[in-house]
């Protein structure tokens, strides 16, 4: 270890050394770490100082522990810029990571008027999504839009498709401004259990709604992703 790393406490230490593996790729992202015997062994520290070390890993998001099965390496960060229009498929995309939108709720003609009114909607139509990265929980999402005004984006969007590869290829259209309001707080006893995180782990809400050339809004959206999932990068 480096000298300043030697100052640290030991459980620091560890945390330190693990993190390197995982950066060297001696602990791969999506495997299992050795079990707590042969950690102790290569780090030569008590089962208590490695436990502390995994469990500050696991609060910060870079370990999960599994029932039953052990503690499995998770991916890094996605970075994602605040003025990109880019959609949560493309962003993946372009990190070479498998997007899924899996729909847990839906309704038609919902019954928000604020919302409605926001949109400007004649039919507003409501998805309750869980935005997965490679498989993962990673944003839970509720989209509206004007189902009058994108009749055939609606069923693209049902069976778990982009909204903005279903706006582009149905209704020939692509968000041109985005204007996003982000708050942090903590999650309700619901999104952990979907986002599968602690009551302790922060979460970024975000609300974002997305604009034609012309000004006309096209969606809004409503998003609560876990702080150590995502950075976000604002370019000026």
């Amino acid at each position: 270890m480096e000298d300043q790393v030697h100052l640290l406490p030991l459980y620091e230490q560890v945390r330190h050394s693990i993190l390197a593996g995982i950066a060297s790729g001696q602990f791969a992202e999506g495997s299992f770490l050795p079990a707590e015997p042969e950690l102790m062994s290569l780090y030569g520290v008590s089962r208590i100082t490695l436990r502390r070390a995994i469990g500050d890993l696991c609060a910060d998001g870079r370990l999960q522990r599994q029932q039953g099965r052990g503690t499995v390496v998770m991916p890094g960060k996605v970075r994602q810029t605040l003025v990109s229009l880019s959609g949560f498929s493309e962003t993946m995309d372009g990190l070479g990571r498998k997007a899924g939108h899996r729909i847990l709720a839906r309704e038609d003609d919902a019954d928000a008027p604020a919302i409605r009114g926001r949109l400007q909607a004649d039919a507003l139509v409501r998805f309750d999504r869980l935005l997965e990265d490679d498989g993962r929980p990673m944003t839970l999402e509720t989209l509206w839009f004007d189902a009058a005004r994108f009749p055939k984006v609606v069923e693209p969007v049902a069976a778990g498709g982009s909204f903005f590869a279903a706006l582009r290829d149905k209704a020939g259209i692509a968000p041109s401004h985005a204007e996003r309001q982000i708050d942090v707080g903590f999650p309700s006893a619901e999104e952990r259990g979907i986002l599968a995180i602690t009551s302790t782990q922060p979460v970024y809400r975000i609300e974002k709604i997305v604009t034609d050339a012309q000004g006309h809004p096209l969606a809004l959206s409503q998003l609560v992703t876990p702080s150590h999932l995502v950075t976000y990068t604002i370019k000026t």
